[in-house]
């Protein structure tokens, strides 16, 4: 869990855990529902990391590592090479987001009044100022 935390400290994931949730992405809705929360959890921990987010206690930041800690591991509970591996994994997941619901619902909100603009200003196309823009006739479609 220490290395997790480090990693995490540095705005890195560990590129066996990058790999795991790549390949949860591309699965059913069970492994979806796992990679989304757990990259939901590593945004939550990189901005209590860097100050920006202060509502979490630390008793948070530590029940995030250790699911985190919990989902990266493949030999856990219920192995995740069988059948059925990822189920213990939901579960884990599942459970922290009932617990810190609250704490979820007001880090998604304070994303979207904070991060979110700066993610769609970065995105604008600028259009130059002494380009003119030139309408398209519906002649020149022909």
């Amino acid at each position: 869990m220490q290395d997790l935390g480090n990693a995490l400290a540095r705005g890195n994931l560990p590129p066996d855990f990058e790999a795991k949730l790549r390949r949860l992405a591309g699965n059913s809705l069970l492994h979806r529902f796992v990679e989304q929360n757990c990259r939901l959890f590593v945004a939550l921990l990189s901005a209590i990391q860097d100050g920006s987010f202060c509502n979490a206690r630390q008793a948070d930041r530590d029940r995030l590592l250790q699911v985190l800690a919990y989902v990266r591991k493949d030999d856990d509970e219920v192995p995740d090479y069988k059948p059925g591996g990822f189920v213990d994994d939901q579960r884990e997941v599942r459970a922290a987001t009932v617990e810190m619901s609250l704490l979820l619902q007001g880090f998604k909100a304070w994303r979207l009044r904070h991060q979110v603009p700066g993610m769609w200003l970065s995105q604008v196309v600028r259009i130059p100022v002494n380009e003119p823009i030139v309408p398209i006739s519906s002649s020149s479609l022909s």
